[in-house]
């Protein structure tokens, strides 16, 4: 494998007294604040880990880099903030891109790249136009993507299924679903795990036909969450939830325990990205329960919908609008999406002599050091990226039976492309209605909550519909649809 040699430039990084956009006084070098998760920049929170991560960077792009590396529980509120007090980093990812590009855009918050991503070639040979035109702000760009759109299906244990019979197609039924699941009833094993992210619930509103949000229906705006097809589809959670099919604490479940508990197997099922098949593939076995998964992709309702929970472009690279440097922020981003030795390192692997070492065999074999930062390496990257990442002259080893799983994780996110469930994320055009522009925010959190109310039963469906309505008419909601649809 390619060695790397350190930068000799140590970046010694201080929030307190780094500044957007400012330049590196040991080098003269522009210098570049750069904000990320902690499930990338090499999968570990080691910081000299972390630095490793931040030397390969510059390497490869002449540029200073200001790491800013959240716990992924608290980035959103970390981004947030910084954002709201206009101390925004030049570069930074960004969460449920499809509904806050639009309004950070609105705002003035991060810049318009369009001039930039036409003048990269690299960008535009990689990424489809398709792809980098979702969603769409006034037909400008202001987001690079760094792998494909996202869909999420629910993954179920094969070997649970053959054990107790259960017998699901790719798209069954919602009745199906609901009968075959159930057979795991006494038997000590969570049937469907769910994380307490409730905005997963689109995946069940998608087999009703309802959308959670404001959305064109017929030719007019309306709010999905008060029309009859809601009303449908939260009855049927309940009913998963009433009957022990969903896990009775999910309001409470981080992504994280979510797996482990499929993982170990104490767990049948639960809800995620088709592009987590691989990470399925390898921790199964890694925690001694090794067996394929089963992927449905779709819950059929009563009148033939059903699809994936379709998240379209989940997470994207953006640059600040208020940055002093735009040409080395864009470069930053240019090189983290298309470069496959920063790639591999920053969102999979880390770096060899760093995060890992390769056996006599030439298998990866993480260090001592990662090892004790919770650093687990993952191979998504090698079917998700936009990088056409060569399987059979890989600079490492990986067994028969990891390249046939991640074979196997390219099959399925192209089979899942054939189920992708409506997004109408970028229905609603920002700028036309203030009103909802500001409370956006607000009607989706309240409408999360309800929801999640409705499912546990600590309201009735016709009290949680009540008390949305009250909020609804607190916030101008029939005033802000007329706008909406004025504009039409």
């Amino acid at each position: 494998m390619k060695k790397i040699f350190l930068s000799a430039l140590v970046l010694i990084v201080s929030a307190a007294v780094v500044f957007a956009g400012g330049s590196s006084e040991s080098s003269g070098k522009v210098e570049i604040q750069l904000a990320t998760a902690d499930n990338t920049y090499g999968l570990s929170t080691d910081p000299d880990l972390q630095q490793s991560i931040t030397d390969l960077i510059e390497e490869k792009t002449g540029v200073v880099v200001s790491p800013i590396v959240p716990p992924l529980s608290s980035y959103s509120d970390k981004i947030a903030t910084l954002v709201n007090s206009g101390d925004i980093p030049d570069v930074f990812a960004v969460a449920q891109a499809m509904v806050k590009v639009p309004q950070m855009a609105t705002r003035g918050q991060i810049l318009d790249i369009t001039d930039y991503i036409a003048a990269s070639d690299t960008i535009k040979s990689m990424i489809p136009s398709s792809v980098l035109a979702i969603p769409d702000v006034g037909g400008r760009n202001y987001f690079v993507p760094y792998n494909y759109p996202k869909s999420k299906g629910i993954f179920i244990r094969q070997d649970v299924m053959d054990k107790y019979g259960i017998e699901l197609s790719a798209t069954p039924t919602t009745e199906e679903f609901l009968t075959e699941m159930s057979k795991l009833k006494g038997t000590g094993i969570e049937p469907f795990t769910f994380p307490k992210w409730v905005d997963n619930f689109q995946f069940f509103y998608n087999s009703f036909g309802a959308w959670g949000g404001i959305y064109l229906k017929d030719g007019k705006y309306v709010d999905g969450f008060q029309e009859p097809e809601m009303r449908e589809a939260l009855e049927y959670l309940h009913t998963l939830y009433e009957e022990g099919i969903l896990n009775a604490e999910f309001i409470t479940t981080e992504n994280s325990q979510m797996r482990e508990k499929v993982y170990t197997g104490q767990s049948a099922a639960d809800i995620d990205y088709v592009t987590n098949y691989i990470n399925y593939f390898q921790q199964t076995a890694a925690a001694g329960k090794p067996t394929e998964m089963h992927v449905v992709y779709a819950l059929i309702g009563p009148d033939g919908d059903g699809g994936t929970l379709n998240e379209a472009t989940q997470t994207a690279l953006c640059i600040s609008s208020k940055t002093k440097n735009p040409d080395e922020a864009f470069k930053v981003i240019e090189t983290l999406v298309s470069d496959p030795e920063l790639y591999s390192a920053f969102y999979g692997i880390g770096r060899e002599g760093f995060h890992y070492t390769l056996n006599e065999n030439g298998e990866i074999t993480p260090t001592d050091k990662a090892s004790n930062s919770g650093y687990k390496y993952t191979l998504n990257f090698l079917s998700d990226s936009f990088i056409d990442f060569d399987l059979d002259n890989l600079p490492y080893k990986l067994s028969e039976d990891t390249l046939a799983g991640i074979r196997r994780q390219r099959e399925i996110i192209d089979e899942g492309g054939n189920y992708l469930g409506p997004n109408h994320s970028a229905d609603v055009p920002v700028g036309v209605s203030d009103e909802y522009d500001r409370v956006s925010p607000s009607i989706k959190s309240t409408r999360e909550s309800i929801a999640a109310k409705i499912v546990i039963g600590s309201v009735t469906l016709d009290e949680g519909m009540a008390e949305y309505e009250n909020f609804w008419q607190s916030i101008r909601g029939p005033q802000i649809l007329e706008e909406l649809n004025a504009s039409l």
